[in-house]
C-alpha cells in the first residue's frame, strides 16, 4: 500500500508539473499586440499627414464687400431681373437673382447661359476682391430653393473682351 501512496504522491507531483508548464505555455508574449498598436498608430499617423487641411480664407473687408455687392447691383439696374442678395461665407460667395418667371431653358444650355450671362468677365477687377472663393450665383422665379445655380471660376471662364 505504500508503493501506491508513493505512486501516488509521484501521480500528482507529475499532474502538477505538467499544469504548471501549461500555464508557463499559455501566457502568451505582448509583442503581438504591441505591434498591432504600433501599426494602428502608424496608419493614423500617415492618414493624418495626407489629410488636406482646408484652405484658409482671409475674412473679405467691407469694402470688398461693398464693391462685390455694388458690381452686381449694377447688373439689373435696368430690365426685369433683381439682386435679391448676396451671402458671404469664409470660402464663398453667393448671389441670388431673382426673375419674374422661369428661363425657358434646361440643361447644358440653361447652365451656359447663366455662366456668360452673369459670371465676370476674368479681366474685372472684381475677380481681386474673389480672389480663390467659389463664386455662386443662384436664380430664381418664385423660390430660392428651386432655382437654378451656376459657378463661376476666373480659370473656367473662356470668354474674351473686345
Amino acid at each position: 500500500m505504500s508503493e501506491s501512496l508513493k505512486h501516488a504522491q509521484w501521480a500528482k507531483s507529475v499532474e502538477r508539473k505538467h499544469r504548471q508548464s501549461k500555464v508557463k505555455k499559455t501566457k502568451k508574449s505582448p509583442l503581438p499586440i504591441c505591434a498591432a498598436l504600433a501599426c494602428v498608430l502608424l496608419s493614423a499617423g500617415f492618414y493624418y499627414a495626407s489629410y488636406e487641411k482646408p484652405k484658409e480664407y482671409p475674412p473679405l473687408s467691407s469694402a470688398a464687400k461693398q464693391r462685390i455687392s455694388q458690381f452686381f447691383a449694377k447688373q439689373f439696374l435696368l430690365g426685369q431681373w433683381r439682386l435679391n442678395k448676396i451671402n458671404y461665407s469664409s470660402d464663398a460667395i453667393q448671389v441670388y437673382v431673382q426673375t419674374p418667371s422661369k428661363i425657358a431653358l434646361e440643361g447644358e444650355a440653361l447652365s451656359q447661359y447663366l455662366h456668360y450671362a452673369l459670371c465676370p468677365v476674368a479681366s474685372k477687377r472684381i475677380w481681386q476682391d474673389i480672389k480663390t472663393r467659389e463664386l455662386s450665383v443662384y436664380v430664381f422665379s418664385h423660390s430660392i430653393r428651386k432655382g437654378d445655380r451656376t459657378v463661376c471660376n476666373l480659370e473656367s471662364d473662356e470668354r474674351q473682351i473686345n
